[in-house]
């Protein structure tokens, strides 16, 4: 009835919440070798294009310092400007890249979970992922948050990576221009519009990643209902 429906609702709704510790049932545990078992071909594309951005983040970065010996003051303020967009333009790109793999990864395992509710309607369902679903609408849950819970994680990897390659450069920045700045006073560069910067493209890339797993959480939110519908005895 109503009052069972509103009730698995709001337990699943609190499990699909990414901003609550996850159960303590682990990868270790037998709901974590059903979450091994409902591994698709997204969540390897998912982890490879996790491990790609945060190589693509880092090379950017290598180097950088190297690039930058023996130039004008001025010349270094340009070429770090010019990198540093680069960089926060590739993290933004990886992010939302992750963002719209996540979001049909989710949108797959909603749709496994309706066709293993109508087995008898779907025995022909060739472009169904196949997983093998417990009964219960909990344990769906639970298999569902590991799986968001590990792209989000990843979403934080990548963003990092970016963070980082900015840090990197700017550093590379400071030293450069410290060496510029010994054989030349004139004609300086404003630093501090470069500091601003900076702190500009690390607040963005914050943002993105909030952003990003704020899809992810509205995706959830829409799960949730599949997965108590799918699991009522009208299904």
């Amino acid at each position: 009835d109503a009052w069972v429906y509103d009730g698995k609702l709001k337990e699943i709704e609190q499990i699909f919440s990414l901003s609550t510790n996850a159960d303590e049932d682990g990868p270790e545990s037998d709901k974590g070798k059903k979450t091994e078992s409902a591994d698709t071909d997204t969540d390897a594309e998912m982890k490879k294009l996790c491990e790609y951005s945060v190589r693509k983040a880092a090379k950017m970065a290598a180097g950088f310092t190297t690039a930058l010996g023996g130039l004008s003051p001025n010349e270094i303020m340009k070429r770090t400007t010019s990198r540093l967009e680069t960089i926060h333009s590739e993290g933004v790109h990886r992010l939302s890249e992750m963002c719209c793999l996540a979001v049909s990864q989710l949108l797959v395992l909603g749709k496994s979970v309706i066709s293993s509710a109508n087995k008898s309607k779907n025995e022909d369902g060739e472009n169904d992922v196949k997983i093998d679903w417990p009964e219960d609408a909990i344990s769906k849950a639970k298999i569902i948050r590991w799986k968001a819970q590990s792209i989000s994680v990843d979403m934080e990897k990548v963003s990092t990576s970016f963070a980082t390659g900015i840090s990197d450069v700017a550093e590379a920045y400071a030293a450069a221009m410290q060496s510029a700045l010994a054989d030349k006073q004139d004609d300086l560069p404003n630093q501090k519009s470069l500091q601003e910067k900076v702190k500009s493209i690390s607040i963005h890339l914050n943002s993105d990643q909030t952003s990003a797993v704020s899809k992810l959480q509205d995706a959830l939110r829409y799960l949730a209902y599949v997965v108590v519908c799918a699991s009522m005895p009208s299904v």
